[in-house]
């Protein structure tokens, strides 16, 4: 999903700054769309480490289902 957002956010900037000309166009691309490819980096990085986390919870709650059958028998 945020590789996705990243790549059409990148392609805007790209065809934006292509039609840059002035200070003011080129403080767009540094104030609006580089701090958005930034925030959006971040998320991605912030999804990985969830979908890690995840699995790794759902490996524990697998062995603990399994120690508490263990435990019924």
């Amino acid at each position: 999903m945020f590789d996705d957002l990243f790549n059409v956010i990148s392609q805007q900037m790209g065809r934006f700054s292509d039609t840059v000309r002035d200070e003011f166009g080129q403080s767009i691309v540094s104030d609006v769309f580089e701090p958005l490819l930034q925030d959006i980096s971040g998320l991605q990085q912030t999804g990985e480490l969830f979908e890690i986390r995840a699995a790794e919870i759902d490996q524990l709650i697998g062995e603990l289902q399994l120690i508490g059958r263990m435990g019924h028998e």
